[in-house]
């Protein structure tokens, strides 16, 4: 059955969409009266709906059944990552929604190929456009939240809210990720910091020591951003769900 983001509090009868996903419930998908839908809010639940009108920009749909239905992970997964040239953000973003990470946070990195200034709220916005568009397909009833880009030394001062911070690098000394993470066996929150294909620099390395991070490595092979997201959300998400 088709599914729709439209965030609003459960406890409604019936519900008007407006926007983008009135347009692609009528002119894409070409629904008409009478079909059912999903409707998901973004906070964990799903509702069966019926469409009982259609006007210019908006359709109305009654809400049938409600069903709160968890498809999260066991832990929160937060992914600190250093920011792709081009459209492989994209790849990153979609695919670290479908494998359930609770927040992307983009870093300015010292080697940061690109980095992002203050007022780039319009990239922000499409990055959530991105997540929500993978939701609706993966068949999650919540959001990944995609915040706001910061730099590394600020995002270090916050690394004392998670259980366990993993620091993914190529060091000599870094640890095998299966033989951390079997070392915390139920942390609550993760985060991992994803560095720059250039790598991090010495002063990084250090401040993210001081700070506590937990260095692993993730292979002899170097990785591109979105692969090294990518590959750590699929492995926290699979570790923490038995």
């Amino acid at each position: 059955m088709n599914r729709f983001y439209v965030p609003f509090h459960a406890g409604l009868k019936n519900l008007w969409i407006d926007s983008s996903e009135s347009h692609h419930i009528t002119h894409v998908k070409r629904l008409k009266v009478g079909d059912n839908i999903i409707v998901f809010n973004g906070m964990g639940d799903e509702f069966e709906a019926e469409i009982e009108e259609i006007e210019d920009n908006r359709v109305n749909v009654k809400i049938n059944q409600q069903k709160t239905i968890s498809k999260e992970n066991i832990v929160g997964i937060d992914i600190a990552f250093a920011i792709p040239k081009g459209k492989r953000s994209h790849l990153l973003i979609q695919k670290c929604t479908e494998l359930g990470v609770h927040k992307l946070i983009p870093i300015n990195y010292a080697r940061s190929v690109v980095k992002l200034k203050d007022d780039c709220s319009a990239k922000i916005e499409k990055w959530q456009k991105i997540a929500i568009e993978a939701s609706k397909q993966c068949g999650r009833n919540t959001i990944t939240e995609i915040g706001e880009v910061v730099n590394f030394d600020n995002i270090l001062k916050t690394v004392d809210s998670y259980d366990l911070s993993l620091f993914a690098c190529s060091q000599s000394d870094a640890n095998n990720l299966k033989n951390t993470l079997q070392e915390h066996p139920k942390p609550n929150n993760i985060i991992s910091f994803i560095g720059p294909e250039g790598g991090f620099t010495t002063n990084e390395i250090e401040m993210a020591t001081k700070s506590g991070c937990k260095f692993v490595s993730l292979g002899s092979r170097i990785l591109r951003i979105e692969t090294a997201a990518i590959a750590v959300s699929a492995i926290l998400s699979y570790h923490y769900s038995t």
